[in-house]
């Protein structure tokens, strides 16, 4: 009589007999690869195309020249023209004669603070903080002023006091390089 390790061995053995070998990889189907690498190099470009360099400039927007060679840095961007200020490409108050009209300004005509664009940078500085509580980038405080070189001082110090208000504190002004 066998004993019932010995039954085990030689049911085990049967058992390895009787499997058909595995299959082994000819060739590698490298299709799949191709798609997730297309579609990474397509969202990289998408993610380098939309930096806060791209300015198209116009008639109603011509930036000064400078021979500054600081580069420029993704920031929310707040464009003056002689005709509107815009956050991020919206805008939030017409401009005329170099300036805003008094009835959306806190304290009427002396007033500094700009209440739309307040608002709306205000709404930028709370996504971007909880971007940051996400661990997703981090809030420096830092808006990017392109301004028509025409703009009175008086109406740029409105904007950057407004958005000093909306606790950007840091700013940058952009430039034309020039030849």
């Amino acid at each position: 009589m066998l004993s019932p390790r010995v039954k085990a061995r030689k049911r085990l053995r049967q058992l390895r007999r009787g499997l058909p070998e595995p299959d082994f990889v000819s060739h590698l189907n490298i299709t799949p690869m191709m798609d997730m690498m297309t579609i990474l190099i397509v969202f990289f470009l998408k993610s380098f195309s939309v930096s806060s360099e791209n300015v198209s400039l116009s008639d109603d927007l011509m930036l000064p020249r400078s021979s500054a060679l600081v580069k420029t840095h993704e920031a929310v961007k707040v464009t003056i023209t002689r005709r509107a200020i815009l956050v991020e490409d919206t805008q939030v108050a017409a401009v005329k004669k170099g300036e805003v009209d008094a009835s959306i300004k806190r304290d009427g005509p002396s007033s500094f603070l700009i209440n739309p664009l307040l608002d709306l940078l205000q709404k930028h500085a709370t996504r971007l903080k909880t971007l940051e509580r996400r661990g997703r980038g981090r809030f420096e405080g830092e808006v990017v002023i392109v301004s028509d070189q025409t703009v009175p001082y008086r109406l740029l110090s409105e904007v950057l006091y407004t958005a000093g208000q909306a606790e950007f504190a840091k700013y940058r002004l952009m430039v034309l390089k020039s030849s």
